[in-house]
């Protein structure tokens, strides 16, 4: 590895660990984005809640510690959970895990804050019902329209198979177990449930994963969503089924645990962890720094039809710099000297539609191919393990527009205005920063424009 990966615009902590987004939620004049951190070096071999804050969505405070693994409950990890503002305080939802002579045992937990600063511990409220295995967490709540809350939750039935769980409580603080939501006869255990209403319509998120239960370890896992309707008064699904008319959340190497809120003028933000690597992997990229993982950029979801949209924030255009020239030669494109952050937006051409469109960055060490006739999309990349070139390839229908926002170690491409994603930890070695584009494209809608060091403006205005 080799020049600086610390990421410019995106949410990472200074050291340590950091995985799933947790607590997402608008609270005293400030976003608040707890996550899943491990403090004292770059594995999962602890667990507690971070916080970063901001006002805007863009200028991040790192708070440090908000929840620490200190209770008999919690002892061996602070999991994922979410948070909901009540009668003024903000509550915590999370899963406490412990071990015992090497049996987990998984407790719903809640602490609260009323200032965001001093977090109130209150104990259980919720033990794992008979139905489930100890893989029972990430407890995520959301008012009812009538009185109360409901809370869904990620499990595995007795059977070794994945599922979903209701909860309901008036106050917040009283919860009861109220049926099985939704499962799986395809997947070993479900993580991260999240649900919602958008547009109209009711919006399941949910990671399927697969698992070796002899073993207790995880094989692999996605992120997912489906457009399900919910029965308000009766907590249930119509369909109920995880195995069926799902579509993936992002089609590239690194995205998972997903989760949204709602934010004070109605949108429904998203933040996603930016990391599927391998330990392997960790270990590699990592090596010569402090820190590993960030967030994905915040989006914004809407639903178009049966699909799922996620678009970057409009206030993240606000962070476009100057625009970098290119030089054309026919239906070819150059820019030079890009860096390795940038903002690109282009647009097929009128004409030859089937006319294949490559967008090449670092010397082919990374790049995007269209290929007109499949109408599918590839992203690949070198891995920075083994060297070798690895390919995510989704069906995209006709590509219309392609819009990316590159980090220093990371890539997110927006297809169709958000009705494809692909976001991926992207570290090549070779320092050529210059970008090759070719194919039927619009240059009068083709922009490439840097993004201005929000970290710096924060490092001069301290």
């Amino acid at each position: 590895m080799s020049e600086d990966i610390r990421q410019q615009y995106h949410i990472e902590p200074d050291r340590g660990l950091l995985n799933d987004p947790n607590g997402l939620c608008w609270f005293n004049g400030k976003y608040h984005i707890f996550f899943q951190w491990n403090r004292f070096a770059k594995d999962h071999s602890y667990k507690e809640w971070g916080l970063f804050t901001s006002k805007d969505l863009i200028h991040w405070g790192f708070e440090e510690s908000a929840i620490l693994p200190d209770q008999v409950y919690d002892k061996n990890g602070v999991y994922s959970g979410s948070g909901y503002v009540i009668g003024g305080s903000l509550y915590l939802f999370y899963t406490g895990n412990s071990r015992t002579d090497g049996q987990r045992k998984s407790s719903q937990c809640l602490a609260v804050t009323k200032d965001g600063r001093v977090y109130r511990k209150e104990g259980v409220i919720l033990e794992t019902p008979e139905e489930y295995t100890e893989h029972f967490r990430d407890p995520k709540v959301f008012k009812r329209k009538a009185q109360g809350y409901y809370m869904i939750i990620g499990g595995q039935q007795k059977n070794g198979k994945g599922a979903l769980a209701l909860c309901s409580s008036e106050d917040g603080r009283t919860w009861e177990y109220r049926h099985m939501l939704a499962k799986s006869e395809q997947f070993e255990m479900i993580e991260c449930p999240d649900l919602f209403e958008l547009d109209g319509k009711s919006v399941l998120l949910y990671n399927p994963q697969n698992r070796d239960n002899e073993k207790d370890e995880d094989i692999c896992s996605f992120s997912a969503y489906k457009l399900e309707e919910f029965d308000e008064e009766s907590g249930t699904f119509q369909d109920g089924k995880l195995d069926f008319r799902y579509e993936k959340m992002d089609a590239g190497f690194d995205f998972y645990a997903p989760q949204t809120f709602e934010a004070p003028d109605g949108r429904r933000i998203l933040f996603g962890w930016m990391s599927r690597m391998e330990a392997e992997q960790e270990k590699v990229f990592s090596e010569n720094e402090p820190n590993i993982h960030c967030m994905t950029l915040p989006r914004e979801l809407s639903v178009k039809g049966r699909m799922l949209c996620q678009k970057p924030i409009r206030e993240l255009y606000d962070l476009l710099g100057e625009e970098i020239p290119m030089v054309r030669n026919h239906n070819r494109w150059k820019a030079e000297e890009t860096g390795r952050t940038f903002y690109m937006h282009i647009q097929r051409g009128a004409g030859e539609q089937d006319e294949d469109i490559q967008v090449i960055f670092h010397q082919r060490e990374a790049g995007i191919i269209y290929r007109a006739a499949e109408k599918k999309l590839t992203l690949f990349r070198k891995n920075w393990v083994n060297g070798m070139i690895e390919e995510k390839t989704e069906n995209t229908g006709t590509l219309e527009e392609l819009e990316i926002w590159s980090d220093h170690s990371s890539m997110e491409i927006f297809v169709n205005e958000g009705q494809n994603v692909f976001s991926s930890r992207i570290y090549p070695q070779n320092h050529n920063t210059e970008i090759i584009l070719e194919g039927n494209l619009r240059e009068e809608e083709m922009h490439i424009c840097k993004i201005i060091n929000i970290k710096k403006e924060e490092d001069q205005n301290e």
